[in-house]
């Protein structure tokens, strides 16, 4: 890679620094006495093992990491794990992407990686509302993960446990005040027997997190989130081989105002009037701490969320262990948002969406003889979804503009579907030789959906069909949707499988082959303004991908390397793009992904551990027919010339183009993270912990021939997260200073077009520099 010569690399910086980190510390422990790191314990074959040990590419975070880095939700994750980003999107909706490989936003259908909370899949966000409460730890699992986990991994998965009742008594209370914008967070945990062979724990969370941008035309500072959660959970062991555990959570997440903003008015409504013709003097279309959005109503959101599981585990006799695990899940979401990110007054766009979901795991494992370990299993799941999509039109603030007399109307969107899947699945286990060993396995699976769609035309703010005639010719005419239903069903059964390959070369390394390909079936689009049956179904993906892994210890078990070649190609990928008025799902015919990621750990010195990680990411379509339009070709002078084929002024949004050759997904060619953590006493009754995070990502869609027109490109940035603090020797408690974001960067985690003015654009800002002061008591 050639390094920008203009100004000193951020990359290149840390690595030097963490180079002079390593000279100085290897000086210091000359002669000292050995050193090892911690075990790093994962969960990823389904069973408990070390992170060493596990040839698949995994990243692992601990529940202490996640408390001392202040990480809240999914997006505060993404710098801490090489070639993975998630996004948090107002409403509680999110997307995740592992080596350019995820899905967008669309109700109709899952992620592309796989969320499992306590084993349990939750592929839809609305469902973990504050995945972080009391976590025990957090594993990243990169590649296809179908044989094992199933639905919706082609990306990867990503594993939450829950922190699990104790034997002994503990009991801790957290609290945190966020300086500069006023934020708060509550914690308390209590653990511990309640009888000889039961153990019970209840956590509970509140946050009330202050807003970070400036709202000017409602004068508040946006947006406002307020979250309540407890968890209680059981572990019984009735006998030496039968384990029970048990877990109930409810979540409530409400919010007001929202963190988009609009960054290009290059667009215009229907023909008629460019979008900079009707902004205010308060919009000046700059990425900043400003917004100016102004709805009907303000904007709001609303999520009550209930997570249940029961596992079962229960050694039988000759080595055989049978478990069960049983989930439920429900949410409940009303949100407003306005629709055109501006005071204009024009969109306004409700939510209202129930979700409920039951599952059930059964998995036996055995070993067959010396040599040979067996696992399988059956997975069933149900899921029923219905979601409103309604929007508030009125066309007033452009009726100097329209050849008609401007009126006021509401568009309706009712979406309905029910998914049920079946799937069984085995993996054998042969080691075959001293040091080696073979894995494979295959997982088929019967997926069946049904889904139905509802649209028409109101008065404005009802909900009955209007029989307004000229309201109902200008729904069709000037905004392109048809009033009527449909209704469709699908039926899918596919193979996914695995291999693994690992050589254990010597006592400390292993080296590892894995083959694997995954599915994901398709569905149906919420989003379909026409009716258009063609529209509204969307394929199967399929991804094949082949990694090559090195892990080692080294220096007596101070120090460990792990790294991940990989090739992976995408077939039918599926992908959410932004079209006239919302997200719709195609299948992009082709994608390939490659690159590689590095992960470094170092006890360097009795007082000082280093870790690292490097992703190089090569993301893009191979072929994609039929991609909407992108930003640059609606701001060109001629935007067919431009390659968007069936483009109109008045019906700019039927435009399409081929996207080959362009990047896949959100994927920075480079990610980096430096952590130094040093602890040493002070005094003889107190301790000293510092923790400093470097992050580092690459540029974004970096063509530079479109960096003025393409309205998602960003600039390569680096974050440092510091955290200073004071605790006694006996860990009772525990005084810090946390500094967030320090060197201030206006980064955003998502962009998207603005509905009926295709070729704007808006962005949603990511949190700015904060500082928090973090309390901790530990009862004893």
């Amino acid at each position: 890679m050639v390094l920008n010569n203009r100004k000193k690399n951020p990359l290149a910086l840390a690595v030097k620094t963490a180079a002079g980190i390593v000279i100085t510390a290897l000086a210091t422990q000359a002669g000292a006495q050995s050193l090892q790191l911690e075990e790093v314990v994962v969960t990823a074959q389904k069973r408990t093992e070390s992170l060493q040990d596990v040839p698949i590419a995994v990243t692992a975070i601990s529940g202490d990491k996640i408390v001392q880095a202040g990480i809240l939700n999914l997006e505060d994750l993404t710098t801490y794990v090489p070639n993975v980003n998630i996004v948090q999107n107002p409403g509680g909706s999110s997307r995740i992407t592992v080596r350019g490989i995820g899905s967008g936003n669309n109700a109709g259908f899952e992620q592309s990686v796989g969320m499992f909370i306590d084993g349990v899949y939750t592929g839809r966000a609305r469902q973990y509302l504050v995945p972080f409460l009391d976590v025990g730890s957090v594993e990243v699992l990169k590649g296809p993960q179908g044989t094992l986990f199933g639905k919706s991994t082609v990306g990867g998965a990503m594993i939450v446990n829950s922190a699990r009742p104790t034997h002994e008594f503990e009991a801790e209370l957290r609290a945190r005040y966020e300086l500069e914008y006023d934020s708060t967070e509550y914690t308390g945990i209590v653990s511990g027997p309640l009888t000889d062979n039961l153990s019970g724990r209840l956590a509970a969370t509140y946050q009330d997190i202050g807003g970070y941008m400036e709202n000017l035309v409602r004068d508040t500072e946006e947006p406002e989130v307020e979250n309540r959660a407890v968890r209680g959970s059981l572990q019984w062991d009735p006998t030496d081989t039968l384990q029970i555990y048990a877990k109930v959570e409810y979540a409530e997440s409400e919010g007001t105002g929202g963190n988009a903003q609009l960054t290009s008015a290059a667009g215009n409504f229907r023909g008629l009037v460019d979008h900079t013709e009707l902004l205010s003097p308060l919009e000046d279309t700059r990425f900043d701490d400003k917004r100016s959005a102004d709805s009907f109503n303000e904007e709001f959101t609303d999520i009550d969320s209930l997570n249940a599981a029961i596992k079962i585990e229960w050694e039988l006799a000759n080595g055989v262990t049978l478990s069960s695990l049983t989930g439920y899940s429900e949410y409940d979401t009303d949100l407003i948002m306005d629709g055109d990110f501006t005071d204009i007054r024009m969109f306004e766009t409700p939510n209202a969406e129930e979700f409920d979901q039951i599952s059930q795991e059964f998995l036996l494992r055995s070993s067959l003889g010396e040599s040979i370990d067996l696992l399988a299993g059956v997975y069933i799941e149900s899921q029923e979804l219905d979601t409103a999509l309604p929007v508030d039109i009125s066309l007033f603030p452009v009726g100097d503009y329209l050849p008609i007399e401007p009126v006021e109307m509401s568009l309706h969107r009712n979406f309905e579907q029910d998914a049920d899947t079946v799937s069984s699945f085995a993996e054998l286990t042969w080691h075959f030789a001293d040091n080696w060993t073979l894995t494979g396995g295959a997982r088929y699976t019967d997926e069946e959906k049904d889904a139905g769609l509802e649209q028409w035309a109101s008065d404005f703010g009802e909900t009955e069909e209007t029989d307004d005639f000229f309201i109902n010719l200008v729904v069709t005419n000037l905004l392109m949707q048809t009033s009527g239903s449909m209704d469709a069903d699908r039926s899918t059964s596919y193979w996914s499988y695995s291999a693994n390959l690992s050589w254990d070369y010597s006592e400390d390394g292993m080296a590892y082959l894995r083959v694997a390909k995954g599915n994901k079936s398709g569905g149906f689009n919420p989003n379909n303004a026409n009716l258009d049956p063609a529209v509204f179904e969307f394929d199967d993906e399929e991804v094949d991908s082949l990694e090559l892994g090195v892990k080692t210890a080294f220096l007596d078990g101070a120090a460990t390397l792990n790294l991940a070649v990989f090739y992976t190609e995408m077939a039918n990928l599926q992908v959410s793009s932004f079209s006239d008025s919302g997200f719709v799902v195609g299948n992009a015919a082709e994608s390939t992904s490659q690159g590689f990621e590095l992960d470094a750990r170092w006890m360097a010195a009795p007082w000082l551990n280093l870790s690292a990680s490097v992703g190089y990411l090569d993301s893009e379509y191979d072929d994609f027919p039929g991609a909407p339009c992108t930003a640059a070709q609606f701001a060109a002078d001629d935007p067919i010339a431009a390659g968007c084929d069936g483009w109109t002024a008045e019906a700019p949004g039927a435009g399409t183009t081929n996207l080959s050759g362009t990047v896949a997904g959100r994927a920075p060619e480079w990610t980096a993270t430096l952590i130094a953590n040093v602890f040493f006493p002070v005094g003889d009754s107190m301790l000293f912990k510092g923790t400093l995070d470097f992050l580092y990502e690459d540029e974004l869609f970096n063509n530079e021939a479109l960096k003025n027109l393409e309205p998602n490109y960003q600039d390569s940035y680096h974050k440092i997260n510091a955290r200073l603090a004071l605790a006694s020797t006996d860990e009772t408690w525990e005084v810090a200073l946390v500094g967030k974001n320090l060197t201030d960067e206006t980064t955003y985690a998502n962009g998207a077009g603005i509905g009926f003015f295709t070729g704007s654009w808006m962005k949603l800002r990511m949190a700015p520099r904060t500082y928090a002061l973090d309390l901790i008591y530990r009862f004893q």
